[in-house]
């Protein structure tokens, strides 16, 4: 189907605005691809925020797909209603049922419109927010300060444990020298107790003064070696307690410095985080109210152009081709299948049909009788002679019923029994043949006698012929179905 449009009748209306039109209808078409972009990302968003649940990772290509049908939905339901809303008020179209189209296709295009304008509007922030990229916080920083901090610490720890090591054997030496240089005196007072006791043994005096002041004299000597040893101790206490003391406070000056790195990093993140908001914001706005001024444009460059065509004087035929009437391609492609699909199969039932021999004549059919009812009768009949004391009887004995079948119908026994009856009365015998029928042939119709009622040709060769017409000059045989 083309839509043809002809030349302008009023060239000078035309020539006037016909720049302007045609600049118009294009700024027209880059509003609404304006309006498109902002309603196929809002779609987009939407879609995939309620499908992710359901699809997972997969859930893009639905988004995608919902999203630019709807879009393709609103444009072109746009591009096509409004130009004809616009003629409806040009042309004045409110009479029968043009009435009827023209309230439908402003129902439509109000429809239409504010379903563009609230999707442009809300979805503009959305498209925004997914352009502009989003802030990361600095991982390779995180790591670096992190790797730092466990350096710092692995370093306080070995240098406190060096230090510790060395103070105590520093210590334990100055221990084991105390403990050396008292030993001496020890024995020196110890040995001079040894001999304040051999000499009693040696004088027999008691000496137990001299014993006393050198017993007291060792054990000051110990003594001394006690506080000696405790100063020592001591101070190697204070020592190792002030290494701690300063490998703790080396400890939380590294998680101290750590923890300033991370807030630094954090307080940039969170700053470009910010930044992104109001970029986003101040963006989306923007782009929300350029989204309705778009629609506007639009709404402006269609009016324009139908009233340029219609002061120009141009009208729009419609050509019709043989494709636009008959049916969709699809339609005419499945008819032809099942046209294809119906020809074959009738075809093969019709050869097989073809194939199939008729049915033979039908041979005579026998009548089956009841042996139960049949009895033997025996009959006696007396005569009355004119001689008294005399008497003659005539005795007639029963007679089985020959073998066979009746052939003549289902009360051919009553019409043969009162057949045979009448003969008696009529004194004709009781087997006598029944006349022959006389019929013409059905092939040939020459007039013959029938030994059957249901006798038809007169022969066995028109009987034969008359098969042979009537299939094809196939001959009549018995053995006509058994043959393939």
């Amino acid at each position: 189907m083309k839509y043809l449009r002809s030349t302008p009748n009023d060239h000078t209306f035309f020539s006037v605005y016909a720049k302007l039109a045609k600049s118009v209808k294009a700024s027209g078409y880059f509003a609404q691809i304006v309006s498109a972009l902002t309603e196929i990302g809002g779609i987009f968003a939407a879609s995939l925020s309620i499908l992710h649940p359901v699809f997972g990772q997969n859930a893009v290509y639905p988004s995608a797909a919902i999203a630019a049908i709807g879009t393709a939905i609103l444009e072109v339901g746009l591009r096509v209603t409004i130009p004809q809303a616009v003629d409806a008020v040009l042309y004045k179209r409110w009479q029968g049922l043009h009435l009827a189209m023209s309230i439908a296709v402003f129902v439509l295009g109000f429809v239409l419109l504010t379903t563009s304008g609230v999707l442009s509007y809300k979805n503009s922030q959305t498209v925004v927010d997914s352009v502009v990229i989003e802030p990361e916080r600095d991982s390779t920083g995180i790591q670096a300060a992190q790797i730092e901090y466990n350096s710092t610490q692995a370093k306080h720890g070995e240098q406190y444990r060096a230090d510790s090591t060395t103070t105590s054997e520093r210590y334990q030496k100055r221990i084991q020298a105390t403990t050396a240089a008292f030993s001496g005196q020890l024995g020196s007072a110890r040995r001079e107790l040894s001999n304040i006791y051999n000499k009693e043994r040696r004088t027999g005096n008691s000496y137990a003064t001299a014993k006393d002041r050198a017993r007291q004299k060792i054990a000051d000597i110990e003594a001394e070696q006690a506080a000696a040893i405790a100063q020592i101790t001591t101070e190697q206490g204070e020592a190792l307690a002030a290494l701690k003391s300063e490998y703790k406070a080396a400890l939380a000056k590294a998680d101290s410095d750590h923890r300033a790195a991370l807030a630094a990093l954090e307080s940039e993140y969170t700053t470009a985080t910010t930044e992104r908001g109001q970029t986003v914001s101040t963006y989306g706005g923007g782009l929300a109210y350029f989204t309705i001024i778009a629609l506007f444009i639009f709404l402006a460059s269609v009016i324009l152009d139908r009233i340029h065509r219609k002061g120009s004087g141009i009208n729009e035929t419609v050509e019709l081709s043989q494709y636009d009437i008959n049916p969709p391609a699809i339609v005419e492609a499945y008819q032809a299948m099942r046209e294809r699909i119906q020809t074959t199969i009738r075809a093969k039932i019709a050869q097989f049909d073809e194939r199939t021999p008729a049915a033979p004549l039908p041979t005579s059919k026998r009548e089956l009788y009841d042996p139960t009812q049949l009895s033997n009768v025996r009959i006696n009949l007396q005569l009355d002679d004119e001689n008294e004391g005399e008497e003659r009887t005539i005795r007639i004995a029963a007679k089985r019923r020959p073998i066979g079948f009746f052939t003549q119908g289902d009360n051919v026994r009553q019409r043969t029994d009162n057949k045979s009856l009448e003969d008696s009365e009529n004194g004709s015998s009781t087997n006598a043949t029944v006349n022959a029928l006389l019929k013409n042939c059905d092939h040939c119709g020459a007039e013959y006698q029938a030994k059957v009622k249901w006798q038809r040709f007169c022969s066995t060769d028109c009987k034969t012929q008359w098969h042979a017409a009537q299939h094809n000059g196939t001959p009549y045989s018995p053995n006509f179905k058994k043959r393939k």
